[in-house]
């Protein structure tokens, strides 16, 4: 049975990275070495970060006063040192705009450092987008905070917030999935297991202004972004691996046309699963309210608990994997990265109509 991963992160790799990975893991560029061996202050490597800097800069349209470092830590390492690197006083106060689990995640966290003011009241299901009218914003706030996709809740921004100060978005799970104007954001950061990268480090795009060395709390030094962008992300031994197999996925990208690619592929296969779902006469539901539905991550339930075990077991058995619901919502999700391909989703399309049929 040939296997479509559905998983929410780690997630599934672009089967053309697993096929170069596999035929570089014993000789990384004529080395001799494996990418796993070279040295991380070799002149291999150096070269490695500089053309994955250059590509992410490309393909995103980075403006030059903004900066990209390469962390460990992932995204909730993020949510520690955003607000350690970007506070200045201890009277600082920070917008949280929280709309699912990981932005109430990062909010709790800020929370150590800074007085978080949360722009709309944390409801007690995460459905949508409240509307930008219902905003209680802090003028002189360091910066707003948001997660641009929700991969627990299933909940994605439409659009930017507007915003008088510095706005700093986690973009982990939509990361690269359509155009994005980084001019409008302090900073952009996610963990890269979802649309980059196996696990374990972050990317943190900020603008240059916001490096700075007079912060009101200390800051661990390999989360410091001034050290770090001093030293071109490798203050430390940084993820090789991580690193390497970005730059290998931000080829591939470019090569099929960039995120105006990626974004037309996430409508078309995330309208495809929408479709049996709103066909489904109740069969299958999603509780998020249609104009903040997420392209990357879709949450549905069946009529019980039994019968979603039931659709995740027999998906399984057809080598669709992935599909249960993240455990402190239960459901089911699939989660449509850009790795996950057309023919992936029309299986899962196809399943889902087979398995409503059988029910009924």
């Amino acid at each position: 049975v040939s296997i479509s991963v559905f998983n929410a992160g780690p997630a599934k790799m672009p089967n053309e990275i697993l096929s170069e990975i596999s035929s570089e893991l014993f000789n990384f560029e004529g080395t001799g070495m494996s990418v796993l061996e070279i040295s991380h202050r070799g002149p291999e490597f150096t070269a490695l970060v500089k053309e994955t800097n250059c590509l992410l800069r490309e393909i995103m349209d980075i403006p030059d006063d903004y900066e990209v470092l390469w962390l460990q830590g992932g995204a909730s390492g993020m949510f520690s040192a955003l607000p350690l690197n970007l506070l200045t006083s201890g009277e600082d106060v920070v917008d949280y705009l929280v709309t699912g689990t990981w932005s109430k995640g990062a909010a709790k966290e800020a929370e150590k450092y800074a007085t978080v003011n949360y722009v709309v009241p944390v409801p007690s299901e995460f459905t949508g987008i409240p509307d930008e009218s219902t905003y209680n914003l802090t003028p002189s706030a360091k910066y707003l905070y948001y997660c641009d996709n929700e991969t627990v809740n299933g909940v994605e921004f439409p659009s930017i917030p507007k915003s008088t100060v510095p706005i700093v978005c986690d973009m982990s799970s939509n990361f690269l999935s359509r155009p994005v104007d980084v001019s409008r954001f302090g900073v952009i950061y996610g963990g890269v297991q979802k649309n980059l990268a196996p696990a374990g480090m972050a990317v943190v795009i900020i603008r240059r202004d916001l490096i700075t060395t007079s912060r009101h709390h200390p800051v661990p030094k390999v989360w410091d972004f001034n050290l770090q962008l001093g030293a071109n992300s490798c203050l430390n031994t940084p993820n090789v691996f991580s690193l390497y197999v970005t730059n290998r996925v931000l080829r591939l990208i470019k090569s099929k046309g960039g995120l105006k690619y990626y974004g037309s592929l996430s409508a078309e296969k995330s309208s495809a699963i929408y479709n049996v779902i709103d066909s489904s006469d109740g069969f299958y539901a999603c509780k998020v309210e249609k104009d903040s539905r997420s392209r990357m991550n879709i949450t549905f339930n069946l009529s019980t608990a039994e019968k979603e075990g039931e659709f995740v077991a027999k998906a399984k058995e057809r080598g669709l994997v992935g599909l249960k619901g993240h455990r402190s919502v239960g459901g089911a999700r699939a989660s449509l990265y850009n790795a996950v391909t057309m023919e992936d989703t029309e299986r899962l399309a196809a399943f889902m109509k087979e398995f409503m049929a059988s029910s009924q």
